[in-house]
């Protein structure tokens, strides 16, 4: 009698030289690799053989990250869902713009924001020519503040600089957003938002001195 083969396949037939991820799919040496290859290799991939896989394991990388900003930025998750969207689009239409940039996640920023702040400018012109409108969203973005402002207040102190930064002005809540959550540098901001070194930190030295002013007000025993 011949000896048994031993049977080295799992119950899908799959070799046990690779496990399941958590969706039950069998991930291939290919996809593995992926996850290890840079930005600029990735969208190389997909320049070179439109590769779908490879742009979309790019854009995931970010997804989060892009979502995070421009929902805080926005104050709107919705809106803040299409700006990504539409920034992922453009990186798809033409990919090899981002083979000769240094950072392709302050690419991604810098378009995204501009995308909002696009956004914002049109919201600003549809309130100023319809005030009935305009008195609406007001009244729905209020009530949701404050829907956000109760469930902060049950976090610890990160929670309440995140919640006050929002109140600021634009242009310091963009800033702020891009230093602190994101952890960019005076010079990553500046490439992102196109305003000089210098002036990026003109703007946050008072950005902070307004946030600053605005945590000592909410402190208990602060000035209201």
């Amino acid at each position: 009698m011949e000896p048994l083969e031993r049977n080295t396949s799992n119950s899908l037939g799959a070799p046990d030289v690779i496990g399941l991820d958590p969706q039950g799919k069998v991930p291939t040496p290919r996809s593995l690799m992926r996850t290890e290859m840079t930005d600029h290799d990735l969208l190389r991939s997909y320049v070179d053989t439109r590769d779908a896989d490879s742009l979309s394991t790019f854009l995931c990388r970010y997804e989060e990250s892009l979502l995070r900003f421009v929902g805080k930025l926005l104050r709107d998750p919705d809106v803040a869902q299409d700006v990504v969207q539409e920034t992922f689009l453009r990186v798809a239409r033409d990919p090899k713009r981002l083979l000769s940039v240094e950072s392709c996640h302050n690419w991604l920023l810098r378009v995204a924001r501009n995308i909002g702040m696009d956004h914002l400018r049109k919201l600003t012109r549809v309130r100023r020519h319809a005030p009935h409108v305009a008195t609406q969203a007001a009244s729905v973005a209020a009530e949701r503040q404050r829907d956000e402002t109760s469930t902060l207040e049950r976090e610890e102190e990160r929670a309440r600089v995140r919640a006050e930064i929002q109140k600021l002005q634009p242009r310091h809540r963009e800033l702020l957003l891009l230093k602190v959550q994101e952890g960019k540098t005076y010079r990553e901001i500046s490439e992102i938002t196109g305003l000089s070194v210098t002036y990026v930190g003109y703007l946050l030295h008072h950005a902070m001195k307004s946030l600053a002013h605005r945590l000592r007000e909410k402190a208990p025993g602060g000035v209201s």
